[in-house]
């Protein structure tokens, strides 16, 4: 119903800034958390000690790392929770405000939940009205918040809200629309790397001694078989281990470069971060929800940058833990 709509949009025009409670900051920044985030390895044989034969992740760093971005969400998520008492009794306050501006037009906020044909009559008044008389109830509807001096008037904590918590929140709303650039860019690139990845992965290796006809695990396969191919496995497995190390450079290569990318903008969304205390003074709910965003956002993509690095860090490693197997019986399970 467009005036109950109206008058919920001047209510919280009116009041929705919600008083901050002191919780403590993350320990460590999104900064320097991005910064630890290590090179990828050199070589195939290097992403092994990075990963186990498992594929779980064994390097320390990494392992730190991952256990570090939790700490600073779960520190952010206190820092929030110590909100919520606040918030929740403005929103009472609120609902209380509105059903009282409402009756002060006649109209009954709990009979509209539980009677559709009072609803109905409702609504085919308010459709009655002229601009002026819809403005004019509006106003009179929004008295009982406005005058209601518990209620945080949302307008006027943005204005008071401080250049360094207004600047953070501007920081973070920038941050959100460029999010699908962003994300569009970083596809762009990781498919571009994969396509000359697959070149190298696909192209044929020769090696110095011939590959038996007979499959490894064929039951035909004797020990003059066998011999045959563990000298096969022999000259081949160095050969597709430095292929594993070609394409690790390529993705090497192509992480440096996101890395790059993202630097400045890590750089300059931690400073606005730290100089707001992560919205621990804002006094605004629009300001933190965006201050919030942006946090989460640089979380969030930090975490992809991880994640992809242990990705990497992975497949480079596969054959080398695989070894001979690799050769031997390229079609069984092997990380």
């Amino acid at each position: 119903m467009n005036l109950a709509r109206t008058a919920l949009f001047v209510a919280v025009a009116a009041g929705c800034g919600f008083a901050t409670l002191a919780s403590a900051a993350p320990t460590q920044s999104v900064a320097e958390l991005f910064n630890r985030l290590p090179d990828l390895p050199a070589t195939a044989e290097e992403a092994a000690k990075w990963v186990g034969k498992d594929g779980a992740v064994v390097h320390p760093g990494l392992i730190a790392l991952r256990a570090d971005i939790e700490a600073h969400r779960q520190a952010i998520k206190a820092m929030q929770a110590a909100r919520q008492p606040a918030q929740r009794t403005q929103a009472t306050l609120q609902v209380e405000a509105l059903d009282k501006g409402m009756a002060n037009v006649g109209i009954d906020t709990a009979r509209m939940q539980r009677d559709p044909a009072y609803a109905r009559e409702v609504q085919a008044r308010m459709q009655q009205l002229s601009p002026q008389e819809a403005m004019a109830m509006a106003q009179k509807m929004a008295q009982p918040m406005n005058q209601d001096r518990r209620i945080v008037n949302q307008a006027q904590a943005m204005v008071e809200d401080s250049e360094v918590v207004r600047a953070a929140a501007a920081a973070g709303q920038e941050f959100g629309n460029r999010q699908v650039e962003r994300v569009q860019g970083h596809a762009a690139r990781w498919k571009a790397v994969e396509a000359n990845v697959a070149r190298v992965e696909t192209a044929p290796i020769e090696a110095d001694v011939a590959k038996p006809r007979m499959e490894y695990d064929n039951i035909g396969c004797d020990n003059a078989c066998q011999a045959q191919w563990h000298a096969y496995a022999a000259a081949m497995l160095p050969k597709m281990i430095a292929r594993d190390t070609q394409a690790l450079r390529l993705r090497r290569d192509a992480m440096k470069q996101e890395r790059g990318t993202w630097s400045p903008i890590v750089a300059d969304a931690n400073r606005h971060l730290v100089a707001a205390q992560y919205g621990a003074t804002a006094k605004a709910n629009a300001h933190q929800l965006y201050i919030d965003g942006l946090d989460e956002g640089l979380v969030g993509d930090l975490v992809m940058l991880l994640d992809k690095t242990e990705e990497i860090a992975r497949r480079a490693s596969r054959t080398f833990h695989c070894g001979e197997q690799a050769v031997l019986v390229p079609q069984a399970v092997c990380r």
